[in-house]
């Protein structure tokens, strides 16, 4: 492909993408928690995103999710909302001051308390703490870098048909791009790269947000 026919490729994947988010979108809530995310340094889900958490969580229905980096709580509401009445959603963060903002954007949202589990600490740690086949859904938003040492005990935790998802896994092109060698885009490249050869697994990567990589564990 032509330098020319590849800037205008992207040109084209900016303007589908940019237009996706106005479709999906507005959303007063997740506008408001995205706004107060990009106020502390944080990086929310894209609107986009976001819909597609809850409409999966919609057609999983799981009664037990969760979640890797609650941040102010975009993907958190996101999930809650997609799932049943009755589901409990687990979110891990190590930072507490944006899971209290998670919190109060659930409570505006209508959503029971009961329903929102916050935990404290690394994530690896935590992970491990948790009941294996216990949970119907877990989604995974943290740095590249971070994301290999996750997998496996986020895998641990899903029940036979249960669904790992995976947030920022293409970077907005970088791992497409053959150039970009910056550590986290290395980290996400290296990671697809090995879970294409598991024969285990299930997956589909959607060029959604930062690119969203679903993981299920074969039953073949």
């Amino acid at each position: 492909m032509s330098a020319e026919s590849e800037g205008r490729l992207s040109r084209e994947n900016a303007v589908d993408l940019t237009f996706s988010e106005q479709y999906n979108g507005p959303d007063p809530l997740l506008d408001a928690a995205r706004a107060l995310s990009h106020e502390n340094g944080l990086a929310p889900v894209s609107q986009t995103t976001a819909a597609t958490l809850t409409l999966l969580a919609r057609l999983l229905s799981p009664v037990a999710a969760v979640e890797v980096g609650t941040g102010a709580g975009t993907s958190t509401l996101a999930l809650l909302r997609g799932m049943p009445n009755a589901g409990i959603l687990t979110s891990i963060d190590t930072n507490s001051t944006a899971q209290s903002a998670a919190r109060d954007l659930t409570d505006m949202a209508g959503i029971r308390r009961s329903r929102l589990r916050l935990m404290s600490g690394r994530a690896e740690d935590v992970l491990q703490r948790l009941a294996p086949g216990a949970y119907d859904m877990v989604f995974v938003d943290s740095e590249p870098t971070n994301l290999e040492r996750m997998v496996e005990p986020a895998l641990r935790l899903l029940d036979t048909h249960g669904l790992l998802v995976i947030h920022q896994t293409l970077l907005k092109g970088g791992v497409a791009d053959p150039v970009d060698r910056s550590p986290r885009t290395q980290a996400a490249r290296g990671l697809l790269n090995r879970l294409a050869g598991q024969e285990r697994l299930e997956r589909v990567l959607l060029p959604v947000g930062q690119g969203l990589l679903m993981l299920q564990k074969s039953l073949r």
